[in-house]
């Protein structure tokens, strides 16, 4: 697990760490980076990394919760879940490679509970008014996460030229503006 916290060396330490993992993600495959690559390309030392992170998944998982905090920000405190899919969509488009390399780390997992966080909290609103228990509640938004997930992986790999309103115009069509529980 990453150990960042709010010291502004650590955080800047961190910054150049995945500037430099960025970097190398544009030339290289993720598998075959090393921590050495890593540490050379961000121009910190080996200690440095290993004080701030585990590993370069931990990299990888501190940039996505990194995005996940744009996102949040971005939906503001109150939402439907449409503008939380077109801002999902705005938000990951802009960081394809990262997006990739949880992929190639198997880390999509990560991605899909932490979605599903955002989605329960952001959308609890459905839950309450559709009367689901928690289990029913969890089955919801962990399977729409996973949606998501795929939908992500879809637009990036194979339609890479759409943009979040075409992404999110086809889900609605296909699924429908509103949960299926709401559907009569």
């Amino acid at each position: 697990m990453y150990r960042i916290g709010n010291d502004k060396r650590k955080t800047q330490s961190a910054k150049l760490i995945c500037k430099g993992l960025e970097e190398l993600i544009r030339t290289h495959n993720y598998n075959d980076i090393s921590i050495t690559h890593i540490v050379n390309a961000s121009g910190v030392g080996r200690a440095t990394f290993y004080r701030l992170f585990d590993n370069k998944s931990d990299v990888v998982l501190y940039q996505m919760e990194t995005v996940f905090t744009e996102l949040i920000w971005r939906v503001g405190p109150y939402s439907d879940s449409n503008v939380i899919i077109k801002s999902l969509f705005e938000v990951w488009l802009g960081h394809k490679e990262l997006f990739l390399s949880l992929i190639q780390a198997n880390l999509y997992g990560e991605f899909q509970t932490r979605l599903a966080s955002i989605i329960g909290e952001k959308l609890n609103f459905i839950q309450e008014g559709a009367g689901l228990d928690n289990r029913s509640w969890q089955y919801f938004i962990h399977v729409r996460a996973a949606m998501l997930f795929t939908a992500m992986r879809v637009a990036i790999t194979q339609f890479n030229e759409d943009n979040p309103q075409d992404i999110s115009d086809t889900l609605n069509n296909l699924f429908g503006k509103q949960p299926a529980i709401f559907k009569s």
